[in-house]
């Protein structure tokens, strides 16, 4: 029985992360999680202890345990939602608040009216969907919760780009796609993100295709190892630097892309030598 209560205990963990991120999803994680935990663990200890008691036939205590597991996963579902019905979140910092309160207590941004509960109801059918749904269950219809985390990711996004025009007017503005973008400056180097939220084909593409942008506004490979993921240009005697070639390092589905001033090893315009001719006895003794 040791064995099946382990494995049983491995499911409900595996299960308990995915019910409590399928339901209220990244933004409201850090005030609603830690309650549903509980609560989920409490669960299971009354199933594990359910179990014990059915030890004497393996078989029906499996299927006990798998009916037990779905109640489970039904229970922390109600759950999230029941908590997440008085909360707001807010858009801006994603930080959770009560739902009598207007501005936000992290950032000071305005709140939305609704409750993530209330967010989640159809406006065109009024189904009361599951808190972290984004689409109606029975017509399709993008929920308000949804739609206003949309458009306030198009607005920080748009902040983003924004912020571009101020630190890297030189370079041409990223147009590659992305669902979230970042730019962040580290004194010596300016770093630009883009998350493509697991989709590690269409980030490598989207580097790709702001490689070529760069060249066809006169970026291109230099110096004594010249390379298109490193790529420069000289505005006004001054040589900026696109750097792509480290863009994975990190996350597979979030290029980070380095700019800087600086010039390449052995100088933006470094012409490899000619290769010295060789010399013979005869030329030693012309005359």
């Amino acid at each position: 029985m040791s064995f099946l209560k382990r494995a049983f205990r491995d499911a409900v963990s595996q299960g308990v992360r995915k019910g409590i991120g399928d339901a209220i999803g990244k933004a409201v994680q850090q005030t609603v999680e830690p309650r549903v935990t509980q609560y989920a663990n409490e669960t299971a200890q009354r199933i594990d202890k359910a179990a014990d008691n059915a030890a004497r036939q393996a078989a029906e205590s499996t299927a006990g345990l798998e009916g037990a597991f779905a109640n489970l996963g039904r229970s922390v579902q109600n759950y999230a939602d029941l908590v997440s019905r008085d909360l707001k979140v807010c858009p801006q910092c994603g930080q959770p608040a009560s739902a009598d309160t207007k501005f936000c207590p992290g950032c000071g941004g305005k709140l939305p009216e609704q409750t993530l509960g209330q967010g989640a109801v159809c406006p065109a059918c009024g189904k009361q969907n599951s808190v972290g749904m984004k689409y109606c269950a029975d017509c399709g219809t993008m929920l308000p919760a949804a739609a206003a985390e949309a458009q306030a990711l198009e607005s920080r996004n748009a902040q983003v780009m924004q912020q571009w025009e101020q630190m890297l007017p030189q370079y041409p503005k990223w147009n590659c796609g992305g669902r979230e973008l970042y730019i962040d400056d580290y004194d010596s180097y300016i770093c630009f993100r883009a998350s493509f939220s697991g989709n590690d084909q269409a980030a490598r593409q989207a580097v790709e295709q702001y490689r070529q942008l760069l060249q066809q506004n006169g970026f291109r490979p230099a110096g004594e190892y010249p390379t298109v993921e490193q790529l420069y240009k000289r505005i006004d005697g001054v040589v900026y630097r696109v750097d792509t070639e480290h863009c994975f390092d990190g996350d597979s589905d979030c290029p980070s892309i380095g700019f800087d001033r600086s010039e390449p090893r052995g100088g933006f315009d470094y012409v490899k030598p000619e290769p010295r001719k060789k010399t013979s006895l005869k030329d030693l003794f012309r005359f």
